[in-house]
């Protein structure tokens, strides 16, 4: 009786959760500014020389007015010819490009991460917004202008979404990979509508530079391990600024898939390096989630048919958000995995967890973070 109750909770609360945040998903967008800002595109680059071409062909099909945009490129101690290439590229591009090299040394406070050449970039920055992608991605012709929109007046940072390039993969995985990825970001977008800001994705997110010096740059924040989660979390604790998420096909950045199932199983393991910094709300929701996805199969063995009405309502809630997502993002092709996610989920959940246990070590571009 007891066991039946909690796992009624867990299904009403799974599929409760799933309806609040599709529909907070699905609310419109705000519309174009009559006048476009200077903006500043900051990305660090280390040995991304096989990646560039790929990023600067999108760049090149930006919609944002030429006159308006700089791009900065943080060279970090590649060993490649990322710096040569990327001059050289940006002399085809229609706006504005600095190639900066970022510098190690004992004056500078900040981690030999991310975290550094992002800062540095940004200290050159001359844009009114700054908006922040890396070296492996391919942006839509609109993501400038869509990222851009939702400043509206007390928003400080804008967080995109990302996915898998699964289109330009031949890896099965990368559609569940991509799937997934559209739920985690799901979540993390819809809380953020409902008031509850929770995570970004590091590769596809801006700042507003005044909310930037405000909360004291990069330099200033408490968590500065995770460049990514450390500013959202600074901006969400600030009590002058807002966070919103732009969930619309053209701020929605493509990325190289990771890999295999067991690549995939590594990256979570280093995203939740930054798990300190996501508010009590996220470790919760997150916690549960994992657990919810962990453990579905069970609920079979409660008998039928109320077993499958809890597993239903579980997977759901999931579908809800997932297709609600994908359907922003105008990614309807990926609609045929998502009754199989389930299924991927349970595996790959199950493969996180070892590593939890196992705490391997994390690297980052060829540097070890622990």
């Amino acid at each position: 009786m007891v066991i039946s109750l909690i796992a009624s909770g867990v299904g009403a609360f799974h599929l409760t959760a799933g309806a609040a945040i599709a529909s907070a998903l699905l609310k419109r967008s705000p519309r174009q500014h009559d006048q476009l800002p200077f903006i500043s595109i900051v990305v660090p680059a280390r040995n991304e020389a096989e990646n560039l071409p790929r990023l600067f062909r999108s760049l090149a099909r930006l919609s944002y007015e030429p006159a308006k945009v700089e791009l900065i490129i943080v060279n970090d101690d590649s060993t490649d010819n990322t710096k040569k290439l990327a001059l050289e590229l940006g002399n085809q591009l229609p706006f504005e490009v600095r190639v900066i090299d970022a510098v190690h040394g004992p004056d500078e406070v900040l981690p030999p991460t991310k975290t550094l050449p992002l800062a540095q970039g940004i200290d050159v920055a001359n844009g009114e917004f700054v908006l922040m992608t890396d070296g492996d991605c391919e942006l839509h012709e609109n993501w400038a202008c869509d990222i851009v929109r939702h400043f509206e007046a007390g928003i400080g940072l804008v967080c995109g979404i990302t996915l898998p390039d699964y289109e330009s993969s031949s890896e099965r995985v990368t559609r569940f990979e991509a799937v997934d990825w559209s739920l985690l970001l799901g979540v993390c977008a819809g809380m953020c509508r409902l008031g509850s800001p929770l995570a970004l994705i590091g590769n596809n997110y801006a700042v507003r530079r005044q909310c930037y010096a405000d909360i004291g740059t990069f330099r200033s924040i408490a968590h500065n391990r995770i460049d990514d989660i450390a500013l959202f979390r600074a901006v969400a604790d600030s009590s002058n600024w807002g966070i919103a998420f732009a969930v619309t096909s053209g701020a929605c950045v493509r990325t190289l898939p990771v890999g295999g199932t067991e690549a995939i199983v590594k990256q979570r393991y280093r995203w939740m390096e930054g798990f300190d910094a996501v508010s009590m709300t996220g470790k919760m929701l997150f916690g549960f989630g994992m657990l919810t996805h962990l453990l579905w199969p069970l609920t079979f063995l409660l008998g039928m048919p109320f077993g499958l009405a809890v597993a239903g309502a579980i997977l759901l809630g999931d579908w809800m958000v997932i297709t609600a997502c994908l359907t922003r993002l105008k990614k309807f092709g990926l609609f045929g995995y998502v009754l199989a996610y389930p299924a991927y989920a349970c595996g790959y959940g199950w493969g996180l967890l070892v590593s939890l246990f196992r705490r391997p070590a994390i690297t980052w571009k060829d540097r070890r973070l622990a």
